[in-house]
């Protein structure tokens, strides 16, 4: 079988294992309609393209990843190191390993049809086609439930790994994802416009969009990234995602299944939960002012999620106050650069952001980076960041 993307073929092959796993015989499965879902988004990323592959009546989808070897500045490039956070075939090895297929709750993973080498050193990864409602089209109510199913499955692994049970010592899963990531953001932000350099502020177009009083905030809260990070550093361990984002969650049947576990490794209690309630605006699925609803909701129901799992928290039960502070960390910390980014996008001389045009963008950009100010000054517990 040949896919196509960007112009170009992708040869996989069809393994006997997935054509057993799909009930159909290998010939079938080669004669089965392509169509193709996804290319890759952003530069240097592992993915090379997501295709439905269909019959009559089945489907299934394949993912295929490669290393990109030449990745620049871009902070998603992928690695060739197992141990790299951003290590290229994390999501087939993670598939491979069985963890995901076995998650507790009412949270779990798409199912995995097998993983197979294609002739060009690729790794298709075949999968069930999940069929459900996105996580971009929810109401408020299926966000809470959604946190409370990942509480459930990350209160239960946090509690076993504290019991002293391996189940965190998987060799596929990233540390420290986080850290890299902000820091692969701060190398790009360097070369691209530094926050603290005054000037980059002062463009008339960049005045118009962020708000001149605002601009100190913005920069304290990027200065204190270091801190932050040492804050969900200091939180409990768990299994995380890592791109909990609305496009990549689904309602089927009442439980949630999320896609995409590319960068899925050891992280943060409520990490997770602080980059959803981001990219639920920042991505445009919510309105910035719902930005303090969403939190509480999500908060709720990952409190109801950790309680169900028997996670305790420092003093007993655990406190809405005390997992308020870690998605707020999580937020905090990943997130410092969005307000930053408005003078490097027009230093660049774009005129959209994030697939907007930049005057309808920017501002819900700005919501998101005051909300994320109030967000840090809750998580270090010291009161307001230093302003400069």
């Amino acid at each position: 079988m040949k896919l196509t993307t960007a112009g170009r073929e992708v040869p996989f092959e069809v393994s006997a294992e997935v054509a057993d796993a799909l009930d159909r015989t290998v010939e079938e499965v080669r004669a089965a309609e392509i169509d193709p879902l996804a290319a890759p988004a952003v530069d240097g990323i592992a993915t090379v393209g997501i295709w439905r592959v269909r019959g009559a009546d089945w489907s299934a989808v394949v993912k295929v990843l490669r290393h990109v070897v030449h990745g620049g500045l871009s902070v998603w490039r992928s690695e060739d190191d197992p141990a790299h956070p951003f290590h290229w075939r994390r999501e087939a090895d993670a598939f491979a390993d069985g963890l995901l297929g076995s998650l507790p709750g009412d949270l779990r993973a798409p199912a995995c049809y097998g993983v197979v080498l294609g002739p060009d050193g690729t790794l298709a990864i075949w999968m069930e086609d999940v069929a459900g409602c996105e996580g971009s089209t929810w109401a408020l109510p299926r966000y809470r439930q959604a946190a409370e199913h990942l509480g459930q499955v990350q209160g239960h692994l946090a509690r076993e790994h504290l019991a002293g049970e391996p189940v965190l010592d998987r060799p596929w899963m990233s540390r420290g994802w986080l850290r890299t990531y902000v820091d692969r953001r701060a190398a790009r932000s360097a070369a691209d416009a530094d926050p603290t350099d005054p000037r980059v502020w002062s463009p008339p177009l960049v005045r118009r969009l962020v708000p001149a009083d605002r601009v100190p905030a913005f920069q304290a809260l990027w200065a204190a990234r270091h801190r932050l990070l040492d804050v969900v550093d200091g939180l409990p361990r768990t299994l995380c995602q890592l791109d909990f984002h609305p496009r990549n969650l689904f309602d089927v049947a009442g439980r949630t299944v999320v896609i995409d576990w590319a960068f899925a490794g050891v992280g943060a209690l409520g990490e997770d939960l602080g980059n959803l309630v981001v990219d639920a605006v920042t991505d445009f699925h919510l309105p910035p002012s719902k930005l303090p609803e969403l939190f509480e909701t999500l908060v709720a129901g990952y409190v109801d999620g950790l309680a169900a799992a028997g996670w305790s928290g420092s003093d007993g039960p655990v406190e809405p106050a005390e997992v308020r502070r870690m998605v707020a960390a999580g937020a905090a910390a990943k997130y410092g650069w969005l307000a930053p980014a408005i003078p490097a996008v027009v230093a660049q001389g774009r005129t959209t952001l994030n697939g907007r045009p930049i005057e309808e963008a920017a501002p819900l950009w700005v919501a998101c980076g005051e909300f994320l100010v109030e967000l840090a000054d809750l998580a270090v517990r010291g009161g307001p960041l230093d302003r400069p």
